[in-house]
């Protein structure tokens, strides 16, 4: 059954896992990846969720890691972080990649409630830039030994705001750790990343521009699209069989054979009898076209992995796609390949104040045309669990609508207002208690370095492995230049700006994590 999986040369346990969770072939990103990742190589996956993507990285970094010795102080050493856009994601991927990787040996684990294992001591460890951050500055990861970081959604985790906690983690593991990066959009953003962290990537699927040669797709015409959640698809393919009646056949596409038995289940406590064979008429599920009978109505329950998949379920131009909310840009993209126009399936909504509304709509088709949607559908897909898109989107709309206040007058902008204080800055820099450090020798160090005086210098936070110090906005650019690389308490320093989430329990917030050590020069008045 998981033939196709050992041609990946992944490890035999790995193979028995695919199959007993009913994974019969791999897809096409897994082909193309797998083996490059299980060498250790650099990757670009220019793909989003529902081609596989957690799979391809999953398999690919279990097997290489399962056949290397672990780094680090421990043999439980975190040896692979993966970066996602929410906290939701974060558990969601890493219950997949665990239902493979205890049966290797490895812990995995994500950051946040309703984990048994802890990170601390998880060699696999999923989370969101900002609570991996925060994890290294508590001391509850450790990244010295990490020889695998994932960015998975990159065009989104730089939508929502991440990117000082992403550059600060890049920078924070070790030169040689392989790099995979995930990306529905190679914007800007994604390719000057890419071009300063990701050395020699290999990109899957090939850049376009490799493709050129190829002649143009022809276009076959829309495909009807419906965004739902996992646990309303069923509810939803009954209504469209019961719609349809006995106008002909139908066929459903799952992407196993266990899902496959899953929804014939489904479907057959709502009244209608299913089958795994294409013989006679009525509802047939299958996992491949091949066995799929001719002109039926297609539903695909699982999108399509690919363009080519895509095409050959749809082939008659026919049918539906159940897509969950963060899958919408994967769609978007294979069924430009494929020659569709995917088109949202329409909804009747009452019409009052018509000219506004019109107007209003018309904003929200352009946004829904042009701008990049899929980083706010992540975000929003945790409330599709319980409420409806179109309650969803009733709730945004009225938020959006509302006039912002204006911002409050603060002391500096009142006429008359004397100067304000020197405004200061956090630095990060990487030794701490552990290297026998003292507030007097960071104090040294920049005085002697920069030739500034003590009185620019604010407080100092003495951690285990790292310290905080404070400093005048107008020199924390020299301090950093000139404290990065020199040698202090026998380590090389690194120096950068403190990139901790506002808010974060040790980022500039609880006083006893801001007391003045005895000897830290105060600031003046």
């Amino acid at each position: 059954m998981a033939e196709g999986f050992r041609e990946l040369g992944v490890r035999a346990e790995l193979v028995e896992g695919a199959e007993v969770l009913g994974y019969e072939r791999p897809t096409p990103l897994q082909r193309a990846a797998v083996p490059v990742l299980r060498r250790g190589g650099n990757v670009l996956l220019h793909a989003s969720a529902g081609a596989g993507v957690v799979g391809t990285y999953g398999l690919g970094l279990l097997d290489r890691l399962a056949g290397a010795e672990a780094g680090g102080e421990t043999a439980s050493a975190l040896r692979a972080l993966v970066l996602v856009p929410t906290p939701e994601l974060a558990t969601q991927v890493a219950l997949s990649i665990a239902r493979f990787a205890r049966r290797v040996g490895i812990g995995v684990s994500a950051l946040g409630p309703g984990w048994g294992r802890s990170a601390r001591g998880s060699e696999f460890v999923v989370a969101t830039p900002a609570a991996a951050l925060e994890a290294v500055y508590g001391s509850v990861l450790k990244l010295d030994g990490v020889q695998a970081l994932v960015l998975d959604g990159l065009d989104a985790l730089f939508a929502l705001g991440g990117q000082d906690a992403i550059e600060a983690l890049t920078t924070s593991v070790p030169r040689d750790a392989q790099r995979v990066v995930v990306a529905a959009e190679r914007t800007a953003e994604v390719a000057d990343y890419v071009d300063r962290h990701v050395r020699r990537a290999l990109q899957f699927p090939p850049a376009v521009e490799t493709l050129e040669d190829e002649p143009p797709v022809p276009e076959v015409g829309p495909l009807d699209y419906v965004i739902v959640t996992e646990r309303e698809k069923a509810d939803r393919v009954a209504v469209e069989l019961a719609r349809r009646n006995a106008s002909g056949p139908v066929v459903v596409y799952c992407r196993t054979g266990a899902r496959a038995d899953s929804v014939a289940e489904a479907l057959a406590l709502r009244g209608f009898p299913a089958s795994r064979t294409a013989d006679g008429a009525g509802v047939v599920i299958v996992t491949d076209p091949a066995d799929a009978p001719a002109e039926a109505f297609a539903v695909s329950y699982d999108v399509a992995f690919d363009a080519d998949d895509l095409a050959a379920r749809h082939a008659s131009g026919a049918g539906l796609v159940l897509i969950e909310p963060r899958e919408l840009p994967h769609l978007r993209t294979i069924a430009e390949r494929a020659g569709f126009v995917p088109r949202a399936t329409p909804s009747t909504v009452p019409e009052s104040a018509a000219a506004e509304v019109a107007r209003y709509r018309a904003r929200l088709e352009r946004a829904l045309a042009e701008e990049d949607i899929g980083a706010q559908l992540i975000v929003l897909e945790p409330l599709f669990a319980r409420h409806s898109p179109a309650e969803v989107a009733a709730a945004a709309s009225a938020l959006l609508r509302r006039r912002a206040p204006l911002p409050a007058e603060t002391p500096a902008t009142r006429p008359g207002a004397p100067p304000p204080a020197p405004a200061f800055v956090r630095l990060f820099v990487s030794v701490g208690s552990r290297d026998g450090l003292r507030p007097g020798d960071l104090v040294g160090s920049i005085t002697g370095e920069t030739k500034v005086t003590g009185t620019q210098i604010g407080r100092i936070e003495i951690r285990d492995t790292f310290s905080i110090v404070e400093v005048e906005r107008d020199i924390a650019e020299r301090v950093i230049q000139a404290l990065n690389g020199i040698t202090l308490k026998g380590r090389s320093l690194r120096v950068d700006y403190d990139r901790r989430p506002t808010g974060s329990p040790t980022a500039g917030g609880p006083e006893r994590l801001r007391r003045r050590p005895s000897r830290e020069p105060r600031r003046p008045g």
